[in-house]
């Protein structure tokens, strides 16, 4: 306890240094940045358990094998139509990767090379660990890299990376709409609003029809995140899950305290002022947002659906059949996991599945059935 609370004094002055040099006030975007990825004190960046029953909150990949195995699927058809590798931003534990290499080898797709960009050094050593186990032909596949290729060919996997972007916090008060930001007020961390200065913050809240008082996010690094993509991407396509609406569902008049979350050991607060490097801080993505802007910089928005459709288009439930019925101590569990991936009431409503494209003519069997993008 004694060192928990030494650490979270440095982290205390940690923010003090950087609210010293913005005049003690911090955009939000830039204080979840440092809450998230600072190099010695952000949640992302230190060695401790953050997925899986041992962490503070449960991915799909940690679920259940299916879900790799059924991406891998639809990477295979991709493969198929452009050539080259898989890039995997921010790999997690290495469960997903592991678990698509052996799908695409189980299915004699060739594969050049499976990357993985991972900015955090504590992460990275749990993928590598993973991916050691694999056997040497498969292994000898993964690389880590340090940014993003040139000249991409191949598939861009984003699972759960667009929620963890800094977002900007925006409040709808007596005073009319002003930015959300952190300040410094007797050696503690509080919000203090201040007149929105950002011009791109503004075209979000032009057009909103909300009552005070109304409090939400807008992900400007999105943007910035899908033109480095783009520019990355010669030919492929680019599969993104998260959690998250459409813009006209995400700035719903009803959602008047926003979606910015916080984790930790699988409880689920709103204050991410309190213990800041401890807990994971996320915001639900805006998909009408992410595929503006991938029109934008010249990808074709290729199809948007729930997480089950897209899993059951891509024949999960062909790979849940190879399993006896019968032998009930390796079905049940199997089958509950594909409960939790599918069912509309834990991730299979709740997450999302968009495509962006270049260079693929044919469609997407993921997005087959039931898309959604006359939604976005």
């Amino acid at each position: 306890m004694t060192e928990d609370l030494s650490d979270q004094a440095a982290i205390l002055v940690m923010f003090k240094t950087y609210l010293a040099e913005k005049n003690n006030w911090l955009d939000f975007a830039s204080f979840m940045h440092h809450a998230l990825f600072d190099p010695q004190y952000g949640y992302y960046m230190r060695d401790t358990y953050k997925f899986g029953s041992r962490g503070d909150f449960i991915t799909a990949p940690e679920v259940s094998d299916l879900f790799g195995r059924t991406i891998a699927r639809q990477c295979a058809q991709i493969l198929q139509m452009s050539g080259g590798s898989i890039l995997e931003l921010g790999g997690g534990s290495g469960v997903l990767g592991s678990d698509i290499l052996l799908e695409l080898d189980r299915m004699d797709c060739s594969l050049d090379e499976y990357l993985l960009f991972e900015p955090s050094a504590a992460l990275t050593e749990r993928q590598k660990e993973r991916i050691g186990r694999l056997t040497p032909n498969i292994k000898s596949k993964v690389r880590w890299v340090s940014e993003f290729p040139k000249n991409f060919n191949g598939i861009i996997l984003a699972n759960e990376v667009f929620d963890a972007l800094p977002v900007h916090l925006l409040s709808l008060n007596a005073d009319g709409w002003q930015e959300r930001g952190v300040a410094l007020d007797n050696e503690s961390l509080t919000w203090q609003d201040r007149p929105i200065q950002d011009e791109r913050l503004h075209h979000v809240i032009d057009g909103l029809d909300v009552n005070t008082p109304y409090v939400t996010e807008v992900c400007l690094a999105a943007d910035s995140l899908i033109n480095e993509l783009s520019q990355s991407l010669n030919s492929g396509a680019i599969l993104a899950f998260d959690y998250g609406y459409e813009h006209c569902n995400y700035y719903h008049p009803d959602r008047r305290d926003g979606t910015l979350s916080c984790h930790y050991q699988h409880k689920v607060d709103s204050d991410p002022l309190e213990r800041p490097g401890h807990k994971d801080i996320t915001a639900h993505v805006d998909f009408s947002r992410l595929a503006h802007a991938a029109h934008d910089v010249g990808l074709e928005v290729a199809g948007y659906v729930g997480q089950a459709d897209f899993l059951v288009n891509c024949g999960i439930t062909d790979l849940l059949a190879s399993f006896d019925p019968d032998q009930l101590d390796t079905y049940l569990p199997v089958a509950s996991a594909a409960q939790k991936l599918l069912s509309p009431t834990t991730m299979g409503e709740m997450f999302k599945v968009i495509s962006f494209t270049r260079g693929i003519n044919e469609p997407l069997f993921g997005f087959s059935h039931r898309d959604r993008l006359h939604m976005l």
